[in-house]
């Protein structure tokens, strides 16, 4: 996560993400996310995450990953990124849902575990 990379650096991956996703948020409500600390902006080389903190009805905590657009190069990079991102929080998850099917073989290989339609990884 780096506040001082302007998030324009990456507005070709988000936006790419955003249409793959379905999701009916534009860039602008996620620039808007993000500077209201509602949402975390992950750059990289030729890529970005986006995600927000979750809190669970248990009070575990831990990173939905709302987006991500760009190179796969990068994404092992942002995901262990994520991962002491998480520990530092005190918390002990990363998940995402409604993702695209082919997400599934990738995250798995991470670690991260089916449950329903949302995909899951631990400490």
């Amino acid at each position: 996560m780096d506040s001082s990379v302007n998030i324009e650096n990456h507005k070709e991956q988000i936006v790419n993400a955003l249409a793959r996703s379905g999701h009916k948020h534009t860039f602008d409500d996620v620039v808007k996310a993000v500077a209201n600390d509602d949402a975390q902006y992950w750059p990289a080389n030729n890529s970005a995450a986006i995600t927000q903190v979750a809190k669970k009805s248990d009070g575990t905590v831990g990173l939905n990953v709302w987006l991500y657009g760009g190179n796969l190069k990068d994404f092992y990079l942002l995901v262990n990124a994520a991962k002491k991102h998480v520990k530092d929080l005190g918390g002990d998850f990363i998940m995402t849902f409604d993702h695209r099917k082919g997400w599934n073989r990738l995250l798995k290989k991470l670690g991260f575990v089916e449950h329903g339609k949302t995909l899951i990884w631990r400490l």
